[in-house]
């Protein structure tokens, strides 16, 4: 399986396409955990998110004749905002199916980068059999939203970047909804053989990939219930599950209470606008007991796309 993946390749396709995001280290984060902590700032990437990455790399790799069918996906946001700007760059029609939750600010920024956009559903899952339903009827590409051997790979690039920029990285920490970031980075730690520990974490109401790895296989939820709204996915990629079944990397789950004090906690002492979702590996941080011979911790940033009101709360 992981002969088909090849992270190295995808970095030099994405190379003329995507932001080389900023690893910072944070004092405030390094005194509460007493390790040094750098943030990998993917909220710095086009479009706000690191979802950009896997976008664009399918449909850099979108075979023309599908291509030319148009392309629809579905996205709790941050996925359907890449391939609005994909399609915008690659000339591709592009159609995104968002739950009608989806934050305002992602349902208009889609709509600039000249996608149509579809609100329907109360949450992704429910968004993606409608956006499946809207390829059959009108021979749209459908395009998954993480369960691809191409946005994972474009995902991977991620880890490629902080080990080169951090090679003494001991630890690597992401937020975790179908699980693309994690199986990508996943997958390029081992094709990169550098020996680096690599950590998911979900919400508490929305841990679904923890509930299919406990129970050995894809595992939907009856109820979620999460503020992180670009995590909040009832079932995982059933290809992410292989590959993260397979390396059993340690999983944390937070509550609601701990990703919104890490939120509130990084706009205030960092000067840092993240949105619920990208504060989800920090909330794990701060909560966690580490290892003593961990020294070097980086913390994936996701995105940075939260609605005006949103953030005025915060203030």
């Amino acid at each position: 399986m992981m002969a088909n993946f090849d992270i190295q390749a995808c970095a030099k396709r994405l190379e003329p396409w995507i932001v080389k995001t900023p690893l910072v280290e944070v004092d405030a984060l390094s005194q509460r955990v007493g390790k040094k902590v750098y943030l990998k700032l993917e909220s710095l990437q086009r479009t706000g998110a690191f979802k950009f990455r896997g976008a664009m790399n399918y449909m850099l790799t979108l075979p023309q004749a599908e291509a030319e069918r148009g392309v629809i996906t579905a996205s709790s946001g941050n996925h359907g905002l890449g391939m609005s700007l994909g399609g915008k760059l690659r000339g591709i029609k592009c159609t995104v199916v968002m739950p009608v939750s989806a934050p305002l600010t992602k349902q208009e920024r889609a709509k600039a980068y000249g996608a149509t956009l579809v609100l329907h559903g109360n949450d992704y899952d429910e968004a993606q059999q409608y956006a499946q339903m809207l390829a059959e009827q009108h021979g749209y590409t459908y395009v998954p939203s993480f369960n691809h051997r191409a946005i994972i790979e474009g995902q991977g690039t991620i880890f490629n970047e902080i080990v080169k920029e951090l090679p003494q990285v001991d630890m690597v920490v992401v937020p975790v909804g179908g699980g693309g970031m994690l199986a990508g980075l996943l997958v390029a730690k081992e094709q990169s053989e550098i020996d680096v520990q690599i950590v998911g974490v979900e919400p508490t109401g929305a841990a679904s990939m923890q509930a299919s790895l406990a129970a050995g296989r894809q595992t939907t939820l009856s109820t979620m219930e999460t503020v992180a709204d670009g995590v909040a996915v009832r079932t995982p990629g059933s290809l992410n599950l292989e590959i993260i079944s397979r390396f059993n990397p340690p999983m944390w789950q937070v509550t609601d209470e701990e990703i919104l004090a890490a939120q509130k906690l990084l706009l205030h002492e960092s000067k840092l606008i993240v949105e619920t979702a990208g504060a989800v590996p920090v909330a794990g941080l701060l909560a966690a007991q580490l290892p003593e011979a961990v020294e070097n911790v980086v913390c994936v940033i996701s995105g940075a796309n939260l609605d005006l009101l949103t953030l005025a709360k915060l203030i």
